[in-house]
């Protein structure tokens, strides 16, 4: 997800099975880097990344895209969720949206 994200959807469409194939792994390595990059520093701000020890760095951001993804798993259920009221979802949501995956990392 973190290399296919940035390609053009028919592009990704079309050859994203290729890549294992055609692509050197360091390149993918490098795009995934700075896809996870990007991501950390437009979601967090660069006061965030530069707070972080550097030798933590890489530990956090993969811990950061697992946080990502569970934070997702828990707005698709909440979605799907009945016995709420859609106000209700909604505060939910929109607590779960600005805490994101750095409160779930639990650093402030």
């Amino acid at each position: 997800p973190l290399f296919r994200s940035p390609l053009p959807k028919t592009l990704a469409d079309l050859s994203f099975h290729r890549v294992k194939e055609s692509v050197p792994e360091q390149y993918v390595k490098n795009a995934i880097a700075s896809t996870l990059a990007s991501k950390m520093v437009y979601k967090e701000g660069t006061r965030f990344i530069e707070s972080q020890p550097k030798e933590s760095l890489a530990d956090i951001a993969l811990r950061y895209v697992e946080k990502e993804r569970e934070i997702l798993r828990l707005r698709e259920a909440l979605e799907g969720a009945e016995g709420l009221e859609e106000e209700e979802k909604e505060r939910i949501l929109g607590l779960l949206e600005r805490g994101g995956a750095r409160t779930a990392l639990n650093i402030y």
